[in-house]
């Protein structure tokens, strides 16, 4: 995510913290549920729809990601939305992805309403919503607009929701029984940049790849990259889904495949490098490399998942720190679900969601944001902020989520980003440093005169802990 906040008084944010517009929320078990083994089979369907631009110029559209208030000059071509069903016998569940920055709570819970008759007849056990987060797409989470004036295009929303469920109804009525692989591809590591030191992020292109048992039905495959979509840069102004979606088109016409994408764990900055000085060029390069790894997958590298399907989902509150998050809120631009939580900055916390779906003997956690690599695999941690002071409210790394699945019996994670929620950057509290004078509201440099932008973009230091403590819950509830 990037965006330019808007420097705040201090008395507009003091009266913002008094506001009452807010609601409660309780606290929420880990709801669990386990299929397949014996002798089940995958089930899996697959369903896209494009998201139509507005015709309706009464409201502008903005396009998101980099300037605020940039209307886009036209398309390269238009987002979609993208869904899988996946089932091993005793009902289902559905992942839709769709090509925007991101959505926040109340558009996926929307989104979950339309598929109450879709869930109810086909006994869908979960509805669950990510976000690939490509920086050229229209704004949908109203940050990207004018200044202080919120950037969501209704009639776009309503396209947006109105092809998430095409794509969802596709995918259950096409499903067809057969096999699920997995294999990677390791891109070198100049291919990625990390904006923030330390350099830590995942370097493999992941494929899911799942094959009908019958060979004249369509296979599909599942991208998953740890990089922000934005090979396009700051000065394009014209929608497209960016390199996720001249890969999987690519993909779709050499293979004959289905084809969807799944950004990693991006935080960080983590993007791919420039490769080309022109934007389009650059999209090209980017994607051609990406395809070229694509197809270094072969049968012979993958590995079968075994048709177990099990998940585990709660709900977690967090302090809402960022001032300019509140901000937002009252404005109605972010619409997450708040309660009061006075020990916060704000004297507000929020609610958000986190998934973990069990594969075969793969761990993939569906993560509301945008986490710091280092807090999923471990390694070197940033040290602008080493005591917790000022920002981080002295909480300290918690243990890698990766460490954390093995402790409980798990082998592979994979992460999926901006699942369920946008919750911004989960950064580590050991590398969290404000402005001391606005915090969250204009960033600072280290010593090392890094930027610490992703702050501004995030809840607040006690994410990362929070998001590792629900992760530990998920993991003992899915293990027992």
């Amino acid at each position: 995510m990037k965006n330019r906040f808007v420097k705040f008084s201090c008395v507009l944010c003091a009266v913002l913290c008094l506001c009452s517009l807010l609601t409660g929320c309780g606290e929420s078990s880990p709801t669990v549920y386990r299929s397949g083994g014996g002798d089940a089979v995958w089930t899996m369907g697959y369903g896209n729809a494009a998201i139509a631009l507005p015709e309706d110029d009464s409201q502008p559209y903005y396009i998101a990601g980099y300037n605020s208030g940039w209307e886009p000059y036209g398309k390269l071509d238009l987002c979609e939305a993208n869904a899988v069903w996946m089932d091993t016998g005793d009902g289902g569940i559905l992942l839709i992805g769709i090509d925007c920055v991101g959505l926040g709570g109340t558009d996926i819970n929307e989104i979950r309403g339309r598929l109450k008759e879709l869930v109810k007849e086909s006994g869908c056990k979960a509805v669950n919503i990510y976000s690939t987060h490509t920086h050229a797409g229209v704004d949908t989470l109203g940050l990207w607009g004018p200044t202080m004036v919120n950037g969501k295009n209704d009639e776009y929303t309503e396209n947006l929701m109105n092809a998430a469920v095409e794509a969802a109804y596709k995918a259950y009525e096409t499903r067809t029984e057969g096999k699920l692989y997995l294999g990677s591809a390791e891109t070198p590591r100049e291919f990625l940049r990390d904006s923030r030191l330390p350099l830590v992020f995942d370097p493999n292109l992941y494929q899911f790849r799942f094959e009908a048992s019958d060979p004249t039905e369509k296979g599909i495959r599942m991208y998953l990259y740890g990089a922000h979509a934005e090979s396009l840069r700051g000065s394009n102004a014209f929608i497209s889904r960016d390199f996720p979606g001249v890969l999987c088109d690519t993909m779709e016409e050499l293979t004959g495949d289905a084809a969807m994408f799944m950004p990693g764990a991006i935080g960080g900055l983590i993007m791919t490098a420039e490769l080309d000085s022109s934007y389009l060029y650059n999209l090209q390069i980017t994607s051609e490399r990406l395809v070229e790894h694509a197809l270094s997958i072969t049968p012979e590298s993958e590995r079968e998942l075994a048709p177990t399907l099990s998940y585990a989902t709660t709900e977690f509150k967090l302090p809402l720190d960022n001032t300019g998050y509140l901000f937002y809120r009252f404005l109605g631009i972010l619409e997450n679900e708040t309660y009061r939580d006075r020990s916060s900055a704000t004297g507000y916390g929020l609610t958000s969601e986190m998934t973990l779906l069990e594969l075969g003997d793969l761990l993939l956690c569906l993560m509301p944001g945008e986490i710091f690599p280092e807090l999923v695999w471990g390694g070197e941690y940033g040290d602008a902020n080493p005591d917790g002071k000022p920002g981080a409210d002295g909480a300290e790394n918690p243990a890698p989520l990766a460490e954390i699945a093995v402790a409980n019996g798990f082998g592979q994670l994979l992460v999926v980003g901006l699942a369920n929620d946008e919750l911004g950057y989960i950064v580590p509290p050991s590398d969290f440093l404000l402005n001391e004078e606005i915090p969250y509201l204009d960033n600072i440099e280290d010593y090392k005169g890094e930027n610490h932008y992703e702050e501004t973009n995030s809840v607040g230091p006690l994410t990362a802990p929070i998001i590792a403590e629900t992760f530990e819950k998920l993991c003992t509830a899915l293990a027992e």
